[in-house]
């Protein structure tokens, strides 16, 4: 049986989920486009001490697909709490130490995969330093990833500077003969959209002949997402694909579970599931039960999202239309 090859695009905590349900799936061929713009916590303070993109998010994909065991995988999740290296990741120092050897950030990437013994391709996006900028409701211009949640004004547009970076190696490429694109769920445009915002990219994703699916969040985030239903998410990423850009919408539509009560004392709120205004966007959406019942935290649950994603795919999944008409 020929293998599907599926490509995950994002960052943050999102795309790892996507990528460890993938992983298990058998015939699946995983690559990940994973975004580098952070300027925050561990990676933020790497990439200002020597000039790398950040490499938190990457770590996180390279863990997600690892091969070699989870002893290997949780020492490099190991966070250190005191001293010089206190906030950083092993990972991330590790990737780093990397880059400085080999001299690029896509040889440190493939030299940790070999490490861990990868199920799967992880891509940075792009090797610059680009930076995200935001511009907000009230004018106001933001620079830095870890900024733009900081201000209660709705974001109206967000670019990285430089604008238009050179795509990572290898890239387009996996786009383009990708099966199946997978837009992950985590923060919209702090995680995914940077990606969507490196030359080429999102050309190579209307290019390409593969099926392309949106994953929604499942909670909304403060800062960013304040009162967006799953619509509202797929607008914003039409303005960047445009509007044949996005072919599915997985969209939860179980009962939040008991959890998600910490999350609206924070400000979170369960994205409203409205199915009918993401069909008049052209776009076909995938009712689904895909949170996870054995966290302590409102997650997507990596094997039952899998599920969906291969189904769809493999052209298994009904158009919603015809599963009302049923």
């Amino acid at each position: 049986m020929k293998s599907l090859k599926i490509v995950g695009i994002g960052g943050g905590t999102g795309l790892p989920v996507v990528l460890r349900g993938l992983v298990a799936e058998n015939h699946v061929d995983v690559s990940a486009v994973v975004t580098v713009s952070d300027n925050g916590g561990s990676s933020g303070r790497l990439r200002e001490s020597f000039g790398t993109p950040a490499v938190g998010d990457l770590r996180n994909c390279l863990v997600a697909l690892s091969g070699g065991g989870p002893a290997i995988g949780d020492l490099f999740q190991h966070r250190f709490a005191a001293g010089d290296v206190d906030g950083h990741a092993l990972g991330n120092l590790i990737i780093t130490a990397l880059y400085q050897k080999t001299g690029s950030l896509r040889g440190a990437v493939e030299a940790a995969s070999d490490m861990l013994m990868l199920h799967g391709k992880v891509l940075a996006s792009t090797e610059i330093p680009a930076t995200l900028c935001a511009r907000f409701a009230d004018g106001s211009v933001i620079r830095g990833e870890s900024q733009l949640s900081a201000t209660d004004e709705r974001i109206e547009e967000v670019w990285l500077d430089p604008q238009n970076p050179d795509p990572g190696p290898g890239v387009l490429e996996a786009i383009e003969t990708a099966d199946a694109i997978v837009l992950a769920p985590g923060s919209l445009y702090t995680s995914l959209v940077p990606n969507l915002l490196v030359g080429g990219v999102a050309e190579s994703i209307r290019r390409s002949r593969a099926v392309t699916i949106l994953v929604c969040n499942l909670m909304t985030q403060p800062g960013e997402t304040d009162g967006f239903s799953a619509s509202d998410h797929l607008r914003v990423l039409q303005a960047c694909l445009g509007k044949d850009g996005i072919d599915f919408c997985i969209v939860n539509v179980t009962a939040e579970p008991e959890s998600g009560i910490g999350y609206r004392i924070s400000g979170s709120l369960p994205v409203v599931a409205d199915l009918d205004e993401i069909e008049m966007l052209g776009v076909i959406p995938v009712a689904a039960d895909i949170f996870s019942s054995t966290d302590n935290k409102v997650r997507h649950d990596p094997a039952k999202l899998a599920r969906q994603i291969v189904a769809i795919a493999q052209g298994e999944v009904q158009p919603w239309g015809a599963v009302r008409a049923a």
